[in-house]
């Protein structure tokens, strides 16, 4: 198990995620006025829409150039906090796109039971203010002040990829999670396997003796009017209630 980053590591990743977001917010922006909005046919993905853009990753003359040189930079610069995270993020040249993808942090209280959890998404459109969640992920921690730390990623387009790390009071969760637009996803979790056709809200139930306990519900954030409805759905959901009562969980 790889070491629990220090203090002003994490602090520094805050800074990071901030500044990326930054920096992402200005490519999107060109990236905008240099390709062509997609009609709702080209957003449907099959294996042969895939397999050209598979192709246009090797092509050299469609490559962001720019966009990989302010990669490399940023990678010279924070290269410790990337590789803090379960997958070392180097940088990697891509064909020209127009993705923007979410990470929402969020915790929920039930009486002294403290979950912390964080959205993954993508937006509509670049344009638009509506994400669309792909995984929900939540861990029962019963600590406030436990730390988490996500970082999304949209240069594996059209695919939306995310990782992360929680730290609990008994042990340290890494986790790893990508969708693809032909409707698979998967979230690999200390070694646990996911298959988000089955369910986008991973819950996590850290145990004494270090193992822990899930539950996979067929539920999102899309399928609510606000986030408030969706936590108060997992609040009063039977089994999330039934792992609290059962006495196991960490404490």
């Amino acid at each position: 198990m790889r070491q629990a980053v220090s203090k002003h590591l994490k602090m520094t990743k805050k800074l990071l995620i901030i500044i990326l977001g930054i920096l992402f917010h200005s490519c999107q922006e060109r990236e905008k006025s240099n390709s062509v909005s997609q009609t709702a046919d080209e957003k449907k993905w099959d294996i042969e829409k895939l397999n050209d853009r598979a192709v246009q990753h090797l092509d050299t003359t469609k490559w962001d150039i720019k966009l990989f040189n302010q990669d490399i930079e940023t990678y010279n610069k924070y290269s410790e906090i990337f590789q803090s995270y379960p997958l070392n993020k180097s940088p990697f040249p891509v064909a020209e796109y127009n993705y923007a993808v979410s990470s929402i942090p969020f915790s929920i209280e039930i009486g002294s039971t403290v979950f912390k959890g964080v959205r993954i998404g993508e937006y509509e459109t670049p344009e638009s203010e509506k994400i669309i969640d792909k995984l929900t992920l939540l861990i029962l921690t019963n600590d406030k002040d436990s730390e988490e730390t996500t970082l999304v990623d949209s240069r594996n387009y059209p695919y939306l990829t995310a990782q992360g790390t929680f730290e609990v009071i008994n042990n340290e969760f890494d986790w790893v999670f990508f969708a693809s637009p032909d409707g698979y996803s998967t979230l690999l979790l200390n070694m646990k396997l996911f298959d988000l056709r089955f369910g986008e809200t991973i819950i996590i139930y850290p145990q004494t003796d270090k193992s822990f306990l899930y539950e996979q519900l067929k539920d999102s954030p899309n399928n609510y009017e606000n986030f408030e409805d969706f936590k108060n759905s997992i609040m009063n959901n039977q089994k999330v209630n039934r792992q609290l009562i059962s006495g196991k969980n960490i404490k």
